[in-house]
């Protein structure tokens, strides 16, 4: 059995589907069941439970063999912060993996996480990963880049932006850069860890076959969406402070703290990251823009190694 954490979110989704086609039984953990309905119909067993809660954790866990850990935020609420998040639920989640007798644990951390307490989201992840390593249980860290596609905490936020705002800004007077990776991606990764053994105990970076600029996936994005409007460049302690004030008035801001983190900090690594790790090429930003903005269908299907191992005919 695989209990996967914070399935309701966006990578979650994605993965929970992917491993229920595979025929792996799942058992998903959702903080609300708002986020639960969007699973009922391909998870096996869905649990309704706030990751710092011991006792439902502890429930949860029975029969469980291996863990993916995605449970997280991108933005802090009044109730709900990136150290409770990410450290003190972590740290929790580990106890209950531990008394359950768990033999392998996959974190989902961030790229370029570090104790740095000038980049909060961050610092928590490194905190996280602690806990992990700690834990005295077998495990894999994962560090993607930002992750884009479908219902994403990246392109979807900035293409509304663009849409509702006269002008789009940029944070920044340096080229801030990123590698994203496609969510599509990250879950084979994730299959081939758990399906397959890849990079148990290792800690991974990941990220997409290019860098990019944020004012060049801007570029990308009004490209798309036949959209010229103006840039203001904003300086990077006032884009901080804009951030955190849209966090607190908006249901959906155009950039969150965590995102912006990961911008500061620059989440790249080697362009062949996914290749050595995995064995094939994650999907540009660039074509996953065009699929994501102007095709009426999903992008398309990267497979896992055991896809393309039941189908040896047909290319993944």
């Amino acid at each position: 059995m695989i209990l996967v954490t914070g399935a309701g979110g966006f990578v979650g989704v994605h993965l929970v589907k992917r491993l229920s086609a595979l025929g792996l039984p799942v058992r998903t953990l959702v903080r609300s069941s708002t986020n639960g309905g969007r699973l009922r119909r391909v998870a096996g067993t869905l649990c309704q439970s706030a990751i710092t809660d011991t006792a439902s954790l502890k429930s949860a866990m029975q029969g469980v063999e291996q863990v993916i850990h995605l449970a997280g935020i991108f933005r802090e609420g009044w109730k709900e912060t990136f150290e409770t998040a990410h450290h003190e639920g972590t740290s929790r989640l580990m106890q209950a993996a531990r008394e359950a007798k768990v033999r392998h644990v996959v974190y989902v951390s961030a790229l370029g996480a570090v104790p740095d307490r000038v980049y909060p989201f961050v610092r928590s992840k490194w905190l996280g990963e602690e806990e992990v390593r700690e834990s005295g249980l077998p495990f894999t860290i994962l560090r993607p880049s930002l992750v884009f596609g479908e219902g994403d905490h990246f392109l979807a936020p900035l293409k509304r932006s663009l849409e509702s705002s006269p002008y789009v800004f940029i944070p920044g007077y340096e080229p801030l850069r990123c590698q994203p990776l496609w969510v599509g991606d990250l879950v084979s990764c994730l299959v081939n860890t758990v399906d397959g053994g890849v990079a148990k105990g290792e800690t991974v970076a990941l990220a997409g076959p290019e860098q990019v600029t944020f004012e060049g996936v801007v570029d990308l994005v009004q490209r798309e969406l036949r959209d010229g409007r103006p840039k203001i460049l904003l300086p990077l302690p006032l884009a901080a402070t804009a951030t955190l004030v849209l966090e607190r008035v908006m249901g959906a801001p155009p950039l969150t703290t965590g995102v912006l983190d990961m911008w500061r900090l620059g989440a790249t690594t080697s362009l062949n990251a996914v290749q050595n790790a995995y064995g094939f090429t994650p999907m540009p930003l660039s074509e996953g823009v065009r699929y994501l903005l102007s095709s009426p269908g999903p992008p398309p299907k990267r497979k896992s190694r055991r896809e393309r191992m039941l189908t040896p005919n047909r290319l993944g």
